[in-house]
C-alpha cells in the first residue's frame, strides 16, 4: 500500500516521504516537518491510534493535518481515530480520487490555519515595534527592537537599518539585528547596488537570485562569500525622500521572501519612519554643531573623550548590555612614572607625551569601542559586546602599542609604559556600571603594586 501511495503522490505533483513504522516516522516527522500526514492504523510495531496520540501530546505537532488509513471503517475506530487527533480518514482500498480530494481539502485547511497564525504573529509584532516607539525617546533603541522583531519573526541572516547620508555616495548602518553595537558605521553605497536601485525607483526591490540577478554583478562573489542568496531592500520615505532602508538578507536556498514577508517589512518601513528621521544627521546641521560638541564632550589636550562623557556613555553601555544580554568590558590604564617624564624633559614635553599615547589608544581600538581621558595620566576604555578573554587581549594589544610608540621619530628615547586593570560584565561582583569602573580601577592598582607595564583582570 505504501508504495502504491508513494506512486499517486508523485503523479499529483506531491513529495512523499516514506516511513516503514512508528519510530521512524517520529524521526522523519521532526527532520523532515511534512505539510501532511497519511497514517496507516496497522503497522509492525506501534499501531497508528498511538503514533498519532504521541504526535500531537508529546511532541507538539499540532498544525499537521493527519489522516488515517483504516481496514473497516466501522464508527468506534473512526471516532478513536479522531479523538487521539485525526483530522480526516479514508477507508481501504484507497481509491486515487478519493485520497487526492481529501489531501487537497486537509492542505487548504491547513493554508488558512497557517496564514492566520502568521497575521496574528505579524501584528503582535507590529504592536510590540508600536509599543516600543511610543515608550522612548531614544532613537537606537526603538531602531533595533525594529530590526531584533523583524528578524525574529521572518527567516533572515541579517536584518539592518541603513541611514542615507547628506553627502553622495555614503550611507551609515543605524543598528543591525545580528551586532547590536554597530551605530552609524559608514559604508560606500557604491558597493551596494540594491539600495542604489531602491535610491533611484523610491521602491522596494527583491533579488530573489544574487548570483543570476544582473544588478548584483559587481558584488555578487563577496555575498556569495557571506552565505547570502537572497535580500529584500525597503525604503522608508519621509515627504517623498528616501531617508533610509530596511534592508534584509537571507541565505534561503529555495525562496525568496513571500508576499506576507514583503508586506509585513513594509509595514514595519513606514513605522521606523519617525524613528529614523529624529535619528537623521543632516549634514548642515553637524557642520553647524560639530565644534561645540566636541568641545563640550572632549578633553581639550588629549582629543580623546572627556570625564563628564564617559559618564553618560558608561551608563548607556551598561544599560544596553544589561537590556540585550552582551557583555561590556573596561580597561582602566594609567602610565607609569609620568612624573619622571614631566621633570625629566619639562612639562610640555609630558603633555606632547599624554596627547601621543592618546592617539595610539584610539587607533589600535574598534570604531565601537570608546575611549576616554578618565583624569590626569589615566585612561578608560569602554569594549561593548567584548568579553573578558577579549578584553584582555585588547588591554595587551595597547600595552604593547604604547612600548613600540616610545620612541618612534624622537631625538631622545623616552621610554613610556602603561598598567592597566581588566574588567567585564555579566559578573556576580558587578551588579552597577560604578562597580565595573571600580573593578577595573582596582585591578590596575594591583598591576601597579605588582610592577607595573602589566595587565591585570578583575
Amino acid at each position: 500500500l505504501r508504495n502504491v501511495v508513494m506512486e499517486m503522490l508523485t503523479s499529483w505533483g506531491y513529495e512523499g516521504i516514506e516511513a516503514r513504522n512508528g519510530e521512524e516516522a517520529f524521526r522523519r516527522v521532526m527532520v523532515d516537518k511534512p505539510d501532511l500526514i497519511l497514517l496507516d492504523l496497522i503497522m509492525p510495531d506501534i499501531n497508528g491510534f498511538e503514533v498519532c496520540r504521541k504526535l500531537r501530546t508529546e511532541m507538539n505537532v499540532l498544525a499537521t493535518p493527519i489522516i488515517i488509513l483504516t481496514a473497516r471503517g466501522e464508527k468506534d475506530e473512526i471516532l478513536k481515530g479522531f479523538e487521539v487527533g485525526a483530522n480526516d480518514y479514508i477507508v481501504k482500498p484507497v481509491e486515487p480520487f478519493e485520497l487526492e480530494a481529501r489531501i487537497k481539502t486537509q492542505l487548504h485547511i491547513k493554508g488558512l490555519y497557517d496564514d492566520a497564525s502568521a497575521e496574528k504573529e505579524d501584528l503582535a509584532t507590529l504592536l510590540k515595534i508600536s509599543t516600543a516607539v511610543s515608550s522612548t525617546l531614544n532613537s537606537r533603541d526603538i531602531l533595533y527592537t525594529i530590526v531584533k522583531c523583524v528578524g525574529e519573526v521572518i527567516d533572515v541572516d541579517r536584518c539592518s537599518i541603513v541611514r542615507i547620508g547628506s553627502k553622495n555616495g555614503v550611507g551609515y548602518v543605524v543598528t543591525t539585528y545580528d551586532n547590536p553595537s554597530i551605530n552609524n558605521l559608514a559604508i560606500d553605497l557604491s558597493k551596494y547596488p540594491e539600495i542604489r536601485s531602491v535610491l533611484e525607483g523610491k521602491g522596494t526591490v527583491i533579488i530573489e537570485d544574487i548570483q543570476n540577478d544582473p544588478r548584483m554583478a559587481s558584488v555578487k562573489d563577496i555575498l556569495k562569500k557571506l552565505g547570502f542568496s537572497s535580500l529584500l531592500v525597503i525604503p522608508i520615505i519621509v515627504r517623498e525622500e528616501v531617508i533610509g532602508t530596511l534592508m534584509l538578507r537571507t541565505s534561503r536556498k529555495e525562496r525568496s521572501f513571500s508576499p506576507r514577508e514583503v508586506n509585513i517589512c513594509q509595514v514595519i518601513a513606514n513605522l521606523a519612519a519617525s524613528a529614523l528621521t529624529n535619528a537623521h544627521l543632516f549634514e548642515s546641521v553637524e557642520l553647524n554643531n560639530l565644534q561645540l560638541e566636541k568641545l563640550a564632550i572632549t578633553d581639550g589636550l588629549t582629543g580623546a573623550y572627556n570625564h563628564r562623557h564617559f559618564r553618560t556613555r558608561l551608563d548607556e553601555e551598561f544599560g544596553r548590555a544589561v537590556r540585550y544580554g552582551m557583555p561590556l568590558s573596561c580597561i582602566m590604564m594609567d602610565m607609569d612614572h609620568f612624573k619622571h617624564i614631566n621633570d625629566t624633559f619639562g612639562h610640555a614635553q609630558g603633555d606632547k607625551v599624554l596627547s601621543e599615547i592618546a592617539d595610539v589608544i584610539k587607533n589600535n581600538v574598534r570604531q565601537i569601542d570608546f575611549v576616554a581621558r578618565y583624569g590626569g595620566e589615566e585612561f578608560v576604555v569602554l569594549l561593548p559586546n567584548t568579553d573578558k578573554e577579549g578584553a584582555f587581549i585588547q588591554a595587551e594589544r595597547l600595552r604593547k602599542a604604547v612600548i613600540a610608540y616610545s620612541c618612534s621619530g624622537r631625538d631622545k628615547c623616552i621610554l613610556v609604559t602603561v598598567s592597566l586593570g581588566v574588567s567585564t560584565f555579566p559578573s556576580p561582583e558587578i551588579n552597577t556600571a560604578d562597580e565595573l569602573v571600580g573593578k577595573a580601577d582596582n585591578a590596575l592598582y594591583e598591576a601597579k603594586r605588582s610592577g607595573r607595564n602589566k595587565t591585570v583582570e578583575a
